[in-house]
Protein backbone atom coordinates (compact mmCIF):
# COMPACT_ATOMS: atom_id res chain seq x y z
CA UNK A 1 0.00 0.00 0.00
CA UNK A 2 2.81 2.40 0.87
CA UNK A 3 4.48 1.47 -2.39
CA UNK A 4 1.34 2.42 -4.33
CA UNK A 5 1.13 5.77 -2.56
CA UNK A 6 4.78 6.49 -3.38
CA UNK A 7 4.22 5.58 -7.04
CA UNK A 8 1.19 7.87 -7.25
CA UNK A 9 3.14 10.72 -5.64
CA UNK A 10 6.04 10.24 -8.06
CA UNK A 11 3.63 10.30 -11.00
CA UNK A 12 1.89 13.41 -9.69
CA UNK A 13 5.10 15.28 -8.91
CA UNK A 14 7.39 14.24 -11.78
CA UNK A 15 5.67 12.47 -14.66
CA UNK A 16 2.53 14.60 -15.11
CA UNK A 17 4.32 17.98 -15.02
CA UNK A 18 7.00 16.74 -17.39
CA UNK A 19 4.37 15.45 -19.80
CA UNK A 20 2.37 18.70 -19.64
CA UNK A 21 5.41 20.94 -20.17
CA UNK A 22 6.61 18.76 -23.04
CA UNK A 23 3.19 18.92 -24.67
CA UNK A 24 3.16 22.73 -24.42
CA UNK A 25 6.62 23.02 -25.97
CA UNK A 26 5.76 20.64 -28.81
CA UNK A 27 2.53 22.50 -29.49
CA UNK A 28 4.37 25.84 -29.53
CA UNK A 29 6.86 24.51 -32.08
CA UNK A 30 4.10 23.07 -34.26
CA UNK A 31 2.27 26.42 -34.22
CA UNK A 32 5.47 28.20 -35.21
CA UNK A 33 5.92 25.78 -38.11
CA UNK A 34 2.26 26.16 -39.12
CA UNK A 35 2.55 29.96 -39.20
CA UNK A 36 5.72 29.76 -41.29
CA UNK A 37 4.03 27.41 -43.77
CA UNK A 38 1.02 29.67 -44.08
CA UNK A 39 3.18 32.80 -44.46
CA UNK A 40 5.09 31.14 -47.28
CA UNK A 41 1.92 29.85 -48.93
CA UNK A 42 1.06 33.45 -49.91
CA UNK A 43 3.28 32.82 -52.95
CA UNK A 44 0.64 30.38 -54.22
CA UNK A 45 -2.65 31.60 -52.74
CA UNK A 46 -4.51 34.83 -52.00
CA UNK A 47 -4.53 36.47 -48.56
CA UNK A 48 -8.17 35.55 -47.83
CA UNK A 49 -7.50 31.89 -48.60
CA UNK A 50 -4.46 31.90 -46.27
CA UNK A 51 -6.55 33.50 -43.48
CA UNK A 52 -9.33 30.94 -43.80
CA UNK A 53 -6.89 28.06 -43.99
CA UNK A 54 -4.98 29.21 -40.89
CA UNK A 55 -8.22 29.65 -38.92
CA UNK A 56 -9.25 26.13 -39.88
CA UNK A 57 -5.91 24.66 -38.81
CA UNK A 58 -6.04 26.49 -35.46
CA UNK A 59 -9.60 25.24 -34.88
CA UNK A 60 -8.44 21.69 -35.57
CA UNK A 61 -5.79 22.14 -32.88
CA UNK A 62 -8.50 23.52 -30.53
CA UNK A 63 -6.67 26.83 -30.13
CA UNK A 64 -7.92 30.43 -30.27
CA UNK A 65 -8.23 31.61 -33.87
CA UNK A 66 -7.30 35.25 -33.30
CA UNK A 67 -4.19 36.31 -35.19
CA UNK A 68 -2.94 39.41 -36.97
CA UNK A 69 -2.05 39.24 -40.64
CA UNK A 70 -0.21 42.20 -42.18
CA UNK A 71 0.28 42.35 -45.91
CA UNK A 72 3.60 44.05 -46.62
CA UNK A 73 3.78 43.63 -50.37
CA UNK A 74 1.99 41.54 -52.96
CA UNK A 75 3.91 38.35 -52.14
CA UNK A 76 4.89 39.04 -48.52
CA UNK A 77 2.86 38.82 -45.33
CA UNK A 78 3.55 38.82 -41.60
CA UNK A 79 1.46 36.69 -39.24
CA UNK A 80 1.43 37.41 -35.50
CA UNK A 81 -0.15 34.95 -33.07
CA UNK A 82 -0.34 35.17 -29.27
CA UNK A 83 0.18 31.70 -27.82
CA UNK A 84 -0.83 31.11 -24.22
CA UNK A 85 -0.83 27.84 -22.34
CA UNK A 86 -0.54 26.72 -18.74
CA UNK A 87 0.27 23.49 -16.96
CA UNK A 88 -1.18 22.74 -13.55
CA UNK A 89 -1.54 19.94 -11.03
CA UNK A 90 -4.19 19.90 -8.30
CA UNK A 91 -5.20 23.46 -9.16
CA UNK A 92 -1.66 24.81 -8.84
CA UNK A 93 -0.22 26.37 -12.01
CA UNK A 94 3.50 25.70 -12.18
CA UNK A 95 4.28 26.56 -15.82
CA UNK A 96 2.89 29.22 -18.13
CA UNK A 97 3.78 30.04 -21.71
CA UNK A 98 2.76 33.46 -23.01
CA UNK A 99 4.57 34.08 -26.24
CA UNK A 100 4.00 36.12 -29.35
CA UNK A 101 4.90 34.01 -32.37
CA UNK A 102 5.71 35.90 -35.58
CA UNK A 103 6.18 34.41 -39.04
CA UNK A 104 7.04 36.29 -42.21
CA UNK A 105 7.20 35.23 -45.81
CA UNK A 106 10.73 34.12 -46.54
CA UNK A 107 12.56 35.02 -49.70
CA UNK A 108 13.88 32.12 -51.69
CA UNK A 109 14.48 30.69 -55.11
CA UNK A 110 10.78 29.96 -55.70
CA UNK A 111 9.48 33.51 -55.19
CA UNK A 112 7.22 34.80 -57.94
CA UNK A 113 9.01 37.24 -60.20
CA UNK A 114 12.40 36.73 -58.55
CA UNK A 115 15.55 35.24 -60.00
CA UNK A 116 16.48 31.71 -59.01
CA UNK A 117 19.93 32.64 -57.69
CA UNK A 118 20.63 31.26 -54.22
CA UNK A 119 21.03 33.78 -51.43
CA UNK A 120 24.28 34.02 -49.57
Amino acid sequence: MVRNIVIVLILAVIAVPSWQIGTIKIQKNSIKQLLEEQANSIKKYEVDFVKDRLKGKLQEMKLPTEFKLDSKEQWKIKITYNYTAAASVFGHTYYQANEQIVAETEEGSFDAGKSSKPQQ
